[in-house]
């Protein structure tokens, strides 16, 4: 039986891709220092994280997690040493998830992690990955809305002062770990220098330089998603979509493959809503400064609310900014379908080979067939 379980159960948007990139990345040599990072493929702890939380009961995606949790958990029961398990949606199980989680890696000993990130620099990351889905709200209505607790995108997502407050309550308080975000301009590899300390490993041995793709939208291109997100989610969404449809054309390809390298400005928050998230900041510090949690960081890095050089408000973005982003992907996307088309009759010409389990050792030769 592991020995601890490190369950690194968010926040979205804090550094936790990064930080689950070099864990899958070093995930040999953390087995060789006694760390095991279980599990296939990144994606089954996003599935674990979906066993835990119940989303959708009795569909079959359900039971591919569950299935996925069952066998990560028969993994950490055989291995000796220490287990970690990431994955930011973790931190959206309610209270009956949580418990129920807790009850399942016992015995073991489970030390929470949570990667918190100031807010001002938190919700415009998280605004852009729902315009990436097609969402078209404002920014101001995605805070508005972040008041629903059912929501995927909430406070009790975001906020470690209801996040991890609601996992923390059943596990001893010396076990639960807040890192936070380093200031914009740190070294990237001090977040996961913070989360090595935690996991008691030498951050050193482990290269923190791999290159990471920049998922950040330029403001305009946000701007052009929020416009037509909605146009282009219903047009993928026929009657044979699957629930991974909006992520494989929208975000992976639409939003990260054609609009992310297209750069722009910053987004940068209105003032009114600075000083809204950083009123809330305050008040989360407070709260976490009661719990006497172990901070790895500092809880001032919450309180920053300082914003991009040169960045600006989504609501300044003009028509005529907009239609210089779209104007170019028109074009780049009537290239591909030019490509793919041609590639396509390319195939359809190219002579079939006859499949000999399809024919008696009398029959002639089958004639190759596609409409030329």
């Amino acid at each position: 039986m592991a020995d601890r379980v490190f369950l690194h159960i968010g926040a979205p948007k804090s550094g936790s891709t990064f930080v689950q990139s070099l864990l899958w990345r070093h995930r040999a040599g953390l087995r060789q220092d006694g760390l095991l990072v279980p599990g296939r493929t990144p994606f089954d702890h996003n599935l674990a994280s979906m066993a835990v939380r119940t989303e959708i009961p009795g569909s079959p995606i359900q039971r591919r997690a569950a299935a996925t949790w069952g066998r990560l958990l028969g993994r950490l029961r055989q291995w000796p040493g220490s287990v970690v398990l990431s994955n930011e949606w973790f931190c959206w199980a309610d209270a009956a998830g949580v418990d129920r989680a807790l009850a399942e890696l016992a015995p073991a000993p489970v030390h929470l992690i949570f990667t918190a990130r100031a807010l001002a620099h938190q919700v415009p990351a998280a605004w852009q990955e729902t315009l990436k889905v097609g969402s078209g709200e404002s920014l101001d209505r995605f805070v508005e809305r972040l008041d629903e607790a059912e929501a995927r995108w909430s406070w009790s997502t975001i906020d470690p002062a209801e996040s991890l407050v609601r996992w923390a309550r059943s596990v001893p308080v010396e076990r639960v770990h807040l890192v936070t975000v380093p200031p914009r301009g740190s070294d990237p590899a001090l977040l996961w220098q913070r989360v090595c300390h935690v996991l008691g490993v030498d951050a050193d041995v482990y290269d923190a330089d791999t290159p990471r793709a920049n998922e950040s939208l330029g403001v305009e291109s946000a701007s052009l998603l929020q416009r037509a997100g909605p146009q282009l989610r219903a047009a993928i969404l026929d009657e044979d979509a699957g629930w991974t449809d909006p992520y494989r054309w929208l975000r992976n390809y639409l939003g990260h493959q054609l609009l992310v390298p297209r750069g722009g400005a910053r987004i940068a928050l209105p003032e009114p809503l600075v000083a809204q998230l950083a009123g809330r900041a305050r008040r989360s510090v407070v709260v976490l400064a009661e719990q006497g949690y172990d901070v790895v960081g500092s809880l001032d890095d919450l309180l920053l609310t300082d914003q991009p050089a040169r960045g600006r408000s989504p609501d300044e973005v003009s028509d005529g900014e907009l239609l210089g982003v779209a104007l170019p992907l028109v074009v780049e996307l009537l290239a591909e379908v030019r490509r793919q088309t041609l590639r396509a009759e390319a195939a359809d010409r190219r002579p079939q080979e006859p499949d000999p389990s399809q024919a008696s050792a009398h029959s002639p030769p089958t004639a190759p067939s596609g409409d030329l």
